[in-house]
């Protein structure tokens, strides 16, 4: 990043620090801090079951957990044109390919776990509002949209066989109904980097290797049994594919 970019960032994040602890809108609510940001959905606080019992090791055991505070999550994920914003600001390297499937409102590919956090130090810096990449029960709640066990992509999710006509690419974000909390493609189009170390298990003992990090969701390349909210996969930092971007949270953090 250029000098004149990052102290230009810097002067931003002081003078909207405040902004950080201002509470977030109701649960439900949607809201956009600048004209090319991502847009919001404010989830509220909840229980649910993370992973599952049985098939792969790495999505068991079942677990209890719970979002104990509202946080807002991207409606979509991550554009080439909300990360072409970032990069014309200096806050990111450089557009990444999109292997000739076209930009605009197709989700961001062949972004690594670092460029990703990049984008999301950047909207910090930006907007002084808390913003950053999910955790993975972050994720995986806002992935069940409010439903109280996992369900698949078919029919719903951009991945192969869940629709009548797979495109074999990206689609346009949106393109696709919205789950329960009026989040769109949590399932399926691309897997999303969260910011979690990744764990071989949701075991307590299970330890952690922060070389990798929590990739979820599913993508438009695999099949319908990838596309569910519990499905989980390593990435390392560097890692970047057709089928990998992002979309961030929002906190009062």
């Amino acid at each position: 990043m250029k000098a004149s970019a990052l102290a230009a960032l810097l002067t931003l994040a002081a003078l909207g620090a405040a902004a950080a602890e201002e509470a977030l809108p109701p649960p439900g609510e949607r809201f956009r801090d600048c004209a090319d940001c991502p847009e919001m959905v404010v989830l509220p606080p909840g229980t649910f079951i993370l992973g599952k019992q049985g098939g792969r090791r790495a999505e068991a055991p079942a677990t209890p957990a719970a979002i104990d505070a509202p946080f807002a999550i991207a409606r979509t994920e991550t554009t080439f044109d909300q990360y072409q914003a970032c990069v014309d600001d200096g806050g990111c390297a450089e557009i990444p390919w999109d292997r000739d499937w076209g930009r605009a409102d197709r989700p961001a590919i062949y972004v690594t776990f670092d460029e990703a956090q990049a984008y999301a130090d950047w909207l910090a810096a930006r907007t002084g509002r808390a913003y950053r990449l999910p955790s993975e029960r972050e994720w995986e709640y806002a992935a069940l949209g409010g439903a109280p066990a996992p369900s698949t992509g078919a029919g719903i999710a951009n991945c192969d066989g869940c629709l009548s006509a797979a495109p074999g690419r990206t689609l346009p974000v949106g393109s696709l109904p919205p789950n329960g909390f009026g989040l769109h493609d949590m399932l399926g189009n691309v897997m999303e980097w969260t910011r979690d170390c990744w764990r071989p298990s949701h075991a307590a003992e299970a330890a952690q290797d922060c070389r990798a990090r929590v990739r979820k969701g599913g993508s438009w390349y695999f099949d319908r049994t990838v596309s569910t909210p519990s499905y989980r996969a390593s990435g390392r930092l560097t890692h970047e594919a057709y089928d990998v971007g992002f979309r961030v949270v929002a906190t009062t953090e």
